[in-house]
């Protein structure tokens, strides 16, 4: 069913191809940054769900190049090195001009955007080239709300408000996300939900075989608290909350708690030298960048709390897989948590940056660690399967109607 107040697609209802081309499709797709997360993810699946369309891929200039190229499914990969996640008017600029020009050298049929800033420089350059294709605009979370500076904020608000009615549809990972568009002015017959995918296991170890791994892997008691906190280390996740989260849990424990942060990025070093200088080195353990999926979700499986405090978010697909094998979690309320709890994850949410209401919600889960595992939750709309179908779904009906309208 639509979220409350969303019409369109969602991730449950899909429908079977629209439209019968005489020839290869094009699309170009624009990304503003492509390494590792569930916004690559989403760029795979929506070039996957048409393999008979032929998939041109523009990415940023902080993209993983190579990793486009071995991952995405695109037709070509190609970088764009005026396309910088900030805020940069030159840059800016720069870009929506390379993006204008490439679009009316070649003859495409859709202009797929991925991730806030490319969304608004492909759209800009589309409207300037006078005859654009259709735009679809894939989203992972908002670029505007709590979370965000001020003035970035309302920047991206007053864009997406002018460019709202140019897209011709909008993907969004959640019921939230497609809220917060829809409220801008984006047609609500426009706006669809279609997940993000997540790699989700289909069989697990019981929860103690998992433990023991996972504590002889990294050297710590299994019979400890386990708080496991998987993702990026950066800005917009809070990481650097943790020590003061973690020291204060210890006050209102027996035993000493573990935190296990599964993940890298720019904040790394930082986090560490915070954790010695509270003298929290052996209660915390970072793992760097795990490779395999299977070693990440033993991690989930083996915690007695997934620990997420991002300033914003679009649905957290680590809270997914926490859910998919029944750890429970803490977390702010930011976008996507409080859709995940109805649909029968396990986990508390607390107010965006109240530390001290994440402390008691985590006592008094880890107190509460006898209680039964259930796998609950509905999540059948993150199977891949679904994802891509609600995608084709979606490009079917744009196609069709641009197709009709030609």
């Amino acid at each position: 069913m639509c979220p409350s107040g969303v019409q369109g697609v969602t991730a449950t209802n899909v429908s079977a191809s629209a439209w019968a081309p005489k020839e290869q499709l094009r699309a170009m797709h624009v990304c503003t940054r492509y390494q590792r997360g569930g916004s690559e993810r989403r760029v795979r699946d929506l070039i996957m769900s048409m393999p008979e369309i032929r998939h041109d891929l523009v990415v940023g200039a902080e993209s993983d190049l190579e990793l486009a190229r071995a991952q995405s499914g695109a037709s070509s990969v190609s970088a764009l090195p005026s396309l910088k996640r900030a805020i940069q008017p030159a840059s800016d600029l720069a870009a929506v001009l390379a993006v204008r020009r490439m679009l009316a050298a070649e003859s495409y049929d859709l202009l797929i955007t991925h991730q806030s800033k490319a969304g608004v420089v492909a759209r800009v350059a589309a409207i300037a080239c006078g005859a654009a294709p259709p735009i679809v605009q894939s989203l992972s979370m908002a670029s505007f709300g709590p979370g965000y500076g001020r003035i970035e904020s309302m920047l991206f608000r007053t864009v997406e408000r002018v460019l709202a009615h140019r897209t011709t549809a909008v993907c969004a990972v959640g019921r939230d996300v497609a809220e917060r568009m829809s409220a801008l002015g984006v047609p609500r017959e426009r706006v669809h939900i279609v997940r993000s995918g997540v790699p989700l296991p289909t069989a697990f170890p019981p929860r103690p075989v998992a433990r023991r791994s996972v504590a002889d892997r990294w050297g710590f008691p299994p019979d400890r608290p386990l708080v496991v906190y998987v993702g990026s280390l950066e800005q917009r996740k809070n990481v650097l909350s943790f020590p003061d989260f973690l020291a204060a849990l210890a006050l209102r424990l027996p035993t000493a708690p573990v935190l296990l942060v599964v993940g890298d990025g720019p904040l790394h070093d930082e986090l560490a030298r915070r954790m010695s200088t509270a003298g929290l080195d052996g209660q915390c353990i970072l793992t760097g960048h795990l490779s395999e999926p299977a070693s990440v979700l033993e991690a989930i499986l083996a915690a007695d709390l997934m620990l997420l405090l991002s300033r914003t978010e679009g649905l957290p697909q680590v809270l997914v897989q926490a859910a998919a094998v029944g750890t429970p979690f803490v977390a702010y309320d930011v976008e996507g948590v409080r859709e995940l709890l109805e649909l029968g994850a396990k986990g508390d949410t607390s107010p965006l940056g109240d530390l001290d209401a994440v402390v008691e919600s985590a006592t008094r889960r880890l107190r509460c660690d006898a209680e039964p595992r259930e796998l609950s939750a509905d999540l059948s709309s993150w199977a891949t399967e679904v994802i891509r179908e609600s995608y084709r779904t979606v490009l079917d009906g744009v196609l069709a109607h641009r197709i009709s309208d030609g």
